[in-house]
């Protein structure tokens, strides 16, 4: 018997066999209706059956939400090593901080992205509206604010990243100030488009839970509201990155070969030869100084990349085998084991293969999500920071005892030393 035969005609004699679940059963509005896995068609009888929600918990261990777990844990400290350099940038004096406009822009969307990791750790969010449909930011309060500061943090940090990218590559490779006109405009372009693809994100397309307990843009509209930017300011920032750090490696190798024909050059040859040494040392120092920097962009890029690669693919996957009778073939076997063995989810996970991101893959960039502010925090930190709050706290405890009321002195009878 054809193998799509007999899944049709398992289905047909039981209704939906277990585990799938009859659509009629539910109702037509509330969550997120397209996040629905019903792609199995509709029988003779006009029954169409669908996968319980969430679908994870058929096609992964039954561990998977505790693992998931681990970045909500790590963004945790993620959120308080943020919340400290912002601290510190605010209270503490610039040349102990070494405090930049970038680097404080930079940490509030990366703030951002943390806290949508955080939320769900104090608060058990429903992930699914019904047995059959994911929940979406209408009907959960946790969704909409976890979905939004993805969103915030996600592309804020890329177009931040960006910024950086771009002042780097001014100073060093046109050996230009950037000056103050370009620090308002960044400050101007790192708040606004961040926030005016929010408000498309609401409009247009919505979060609801994807994978795990934070939400995500749904996939309708998704690639042109939110990944595509995504991936374009990253590759752009990537890509002057990449032509800064080359052309200061031009310099050196230039100035090193420069360097050995020295002796054998006139007096005017010797001077254009000192002229390029220069260059060379002014590029030297700016790469130097600014490692750091460099760093907090490749890690930036390289979480949000990631990000973008595993749930845009996993997203795809599942939904383009269980939406669509036609492209069903991969997850037909494991269709057939889940009906005949009545939800066996152990015995039918090895046919999950062809069609998910394993689960491992996930985890990862979820972990990298959540390592971007001890990254930034370990980069950006530095010992004069230490030392400026052990100061400060000294001096605070100092005047707290000066304010404090003169002790009596002592009468005769309480001191016999004067006697």
């Amino acid at each position: 018997m054809p193998l799509g035969r007999f899944l049709n005609d398992t289905i047909a004699n039981a209704s939906c066999t277990a585990p799938l679940l009859d659509r009629s059963l539910f109702g037509s509005t509330g969550g997120y209706q397209p996040g629905r896995y019903c792609g199995l068609g509709s029988f003779e009888d006009g029954t169409t059956c669908c996968f319980p929600c969430p679908i994870q918990d058929w096609v992964y261990p039954p561990d998977w939400d505790d693992q998931l777990r681990v970045p909500n844990y790590l963004s945790i400290l993620s959120v308080i090593l943020c919340l400290f350099l912002l601290l510190s940038f605010a209270i503490l004096p610039p040349e102990k901080t070494h405090r930049h406009y970038l680097s404080v822009g930079l940490l509030f969307p990366v703030l951002f992205i943390s806290l949508s990791f955080v939320i769900p750790v104090g608060i058990e969010p429903e992930i699914c509206y019904d047995a059959i449909t994911p929940n979406d930011m209408r009907g959960s309060m946790s969704c909409a604010w976890t979905g939004s500061l993805v969103t915030l943090g996600g592309l804020g940090c890329v177009v931040w990243v960006f910024l950086r990218s771009l002042w780097l590559h001014i100073r060093i490779f046109w050996d230009r100030d950037p000056g103050w006109r370009f620090k308002w405009a960044s400050i101007i372009v790192g708040t606004l488009v961040p926030l005016i693809f929010l408000i498309a994100i609401l409009a247009a397309t919505g979060f609801s839970y994807r994978m795990g307990r934070t939400c995500l843009p749904n996939h309708e509209h998704a690639i042109v509201t939110f990944w595509i930017w995504l991936v374009i300011f990253a590759i752009a920032a990537f890509l002057l990155q990449a032509v800064t750090t080359g052309y200061c490696f031009y310099v050196y190798i230039r100035t090193w070969k420069k360097q050995r024909r020295e002796r054998s050059l006139n007096s005017f040859e010797n001077e254009q030869q000192r002229s390029r040494f220069e260059t060379w040392r002014n590029v030297r120092k700016l790469f130097l100084l600014q490692w750091r920097n460099i760093l907090v962009s490749i890690f930036t890029i390289l979480g949000s990349i990631s990000f973008f690669i595993v749930f845009w693919t996993q997203d795809s996957k599942i939904g383009h085998v269980f939406n669509d009778p036609e492209n069903i073939k991969p997850v037909k076997t494991w269709i057939i084991c889940q009906t005949l063995s009545r939800g066996d989810k152990k015995e039918c996970r090895k046919y999950v293969k062809n069609f998910t991101v394993p689960l491992a893959t996930i985890l990862i960039s979820l972990v990298l999500a959540s390592l971007i502010g001890i990254e930034i925090f370990i980069l950006l930190f530095r010992r004069s920071i230490f030392y400026a709050w052990r100061d400060l706290l000294y001096n605070l405890l100092r005047r707290a005892r000066g304010s404090r009321p003169p002790t009596p002195e002592l009468t005769t009878f309480e001191n016999p030393d004067k006697y």
